[in-house]
């Protein structure tokens, strides 16, 4: 079911001279909704038919299939669609992409046309269907989120989706995550769709080790976003080209010749390990968390913590020895 809440009045909204083109067609639609509104519980399913807090509204197969794609869907996912409404994603997810699907639906009727669709088209034993509150579903199994709801529920389950499995990928037919920027974003017959990939956690301190070399490496974290700081023998070293998507992160720093390093690897909890591209051979690097070091100048340290370290991040003895300085 697509939950609608706070969908009249979206985020942002400031009255109708700010009112969108797309919002006011919105506006239009559930205008219509009271005609559906007395639509007995058991009956036929009707585009517009609301429920506590949602409405539904289908997805056009287009769009379903370019979402997918997004999320590289294979058999070897589990597609979870919160507000499954009709059951067409999770059957399009098993039918064409060979994935074990699971739609997540409150109203009785739309789960039992789901039900009635899938075994129509063959897919009754890849696609399935639960008759729940989006926001009491088990998300454990879930590899791919698909989501149409508006951008008050899409609020409330943020937090939820920022904890599910670094690489989990979620898509959205139209509506965003507030603040937390999309990886990417399409465009299908005038409908957007944005995807997300939950990012794994790197904010913190690495020491990062190649043959024969190392450096320290300060990252801080907004979602996928990445900004950092390097050391090397007491001296900064600049780290630039920061990309996180899911556990793969990618970066480029200096060698002690000033020659441009990539690395590439992949982050499995509070380790790091991957490939690194420079002049001459490639070579293989890995990285462990470690707590900042403080060293036996500790007035030079708490100066240099602003500018070197996460604050947030830094143990709490360090951060009151700075404190009472």
């Amino acid at each position: 079911m697509r939950q609608t809440r706070n969908l009249l009045y979206p985020s942002g909204y400031r009255g109708f001279e700010s009112l969108s083109l797309r919002h006011f067609l919105w506006l239009l639609l559930f205008a219509c909704v009271p005609a559906v509104a007395q639509q007995p519980p058991g009956g036929a399913p009707q585009i517009g038919q609301p429920s506590r807090d949602s409405v539904w509204v289908p997805t056009p197969e287009r769009v379903m299939r370019r979402m997918l794609q997004m999320a590289d869907t294979t058999r070897r996912d589990v597609v979870v669609d919160l507000g499954s409404g009709d059951g067409r994603i999770p059957i399009y997810a098993a039918k064409h992409f060979g994935a074990r699907a699971i739609g997540v639906e409150l109203e009785a009727n739309l789960v039992a046309l789901s039900r009635e669709k899938a075994a129509a088209e063959g897919v009754s034993h890849l696609a399935s269907f639960i008759q729940q509150d989006l926001f009491e579903a088990d998300l454990a199994r879930a590899t791919v989120i698909a989501l149409y709801i508006s951008p008050g529920v899409m609020s409330r389950l943020k937090p939820r989706l920022l904890e599910l499995n670094p690489g989990t990928r979620i898509v959205s037919h139209q509506f965003t995550l507030e603040d937390w920027a999309p990886d990417e974003t399409i465009r299908v017959e005038n409908r957007t769709a944005h995807l997300w990939v939950v990012p794994a956690s790197v904010a913190g301190h690495w020491s990062v080790e190649l043959p024969g070399e190392s450096f320290l490496l300060g990252l801080e974290q907004r979602y996928q976003a990445l900004s950092a700081t390097g050391e090397r023998d007491g001296s900064s070293l600049a780290v630039i080209g920061l990309n996180l998507r899911g556990t793969e992160i990618w970066f480029t720093a200096f060698d002690r010749d000033g020659s441009v390093r990539h690395f590439r690897g992949a982050v499995q909890g509070a380790r790091m390990t991957g490939d690194s591209e420079g002049e001459g051979t490639p070579l293989r690097w890995s990285a462990r968390r470690v707590q900042p070091k403080v060293s036996a100048s500790p007035d030079s340290q708490c100066a240099a913590a602003p500018r070197l370290w996460n604050r947030r991040t830094l143990t709490p003895r360090f951060i009151a020895a700075c404190s009472a300085k």
